[in-house]
């Protein structure tokens, strides 16, 4: 039912030409140029957060956007994890050598679980989206990624959705269980 609503917002057919009409190539990737749209589009556009960019050379519609940045999140996940594991485990906690490189393993292979799916859900309610590389992170050349959504709705509701991915896994999540036997493992 919720769903329902947030398609509501904007017009089907308005949604669709939206995927066909947008620049794909350039600094105004995502965007739709208002000559391909009528008043009413226009007017329809910015009513659900659309903004108007009336460049000289190109007029456009600038959809509603926020970059996620994977290997922050991934951090995030991992540092309040850890942080539950502290609270969680009475003692034998942080650890070094095998069992904190085995936890390392456990956390990563959580968090892949977690990022695929908000992945899915941030391409859901995006009509685009758009690599880029943080010149600070060293591992990866695309670590970024901008997305463009149909209404500021919806990118407020993907938004919402990556503060609860990066939080640690719930009480009753297997995950514990690997981590309790980590804690009563013996060397």
């Amino acid at each position: 039912m919720q769903e329902r609503h947030i398609e509501l917002e904007m017009d089907a057919d308005l949604k669709m030409r939206i995927e066909t009409l947008c620049i794909r190539d350039g600094r105004l990737f995502g965007t739709v140029p208002q000559s391909a749209l009528t008043q009413d589009e226009v007017m329809q556009l910015t009513r659900v957060g659309w903004a108007k960019r009336d460049y000289q050379d190109t007029p456009v519609m600038e959809p509603p956007q926020s970059t996620i940045d994977w290997w922050h999140l991934k951090a995030q996940h991992r540092d309040q994890t850890l942080h539950a594991i502290s609270h969680r485990l009475q003692y034998g906690a942080p650890w070094v050598g095998t069992r904190q490189e085995i936890l390392e393993e456990l956390l990563a292979s959580t968090w892949d679980v977690q990022e695929d799916e908000l992945r899915t859900l941030l391409h859901a309610f995006a009509f685009a989206s758009l690599w880029s590389r943080d010149p600070n992170a060293e591992k990866a050349l695309e670590s970024r990624e901008t997305f463009f959504f149909y209404t500021e709705r919806m990118r407020k509701t993907a938004l919402r959705a990556t503060q609860y991915a990066i939080k640690a896994p719930d009480p009753d999540d297997p995950f514990w269980e690997m981590v309790s036997s980590l804690n009563e493992w013996e060397e």
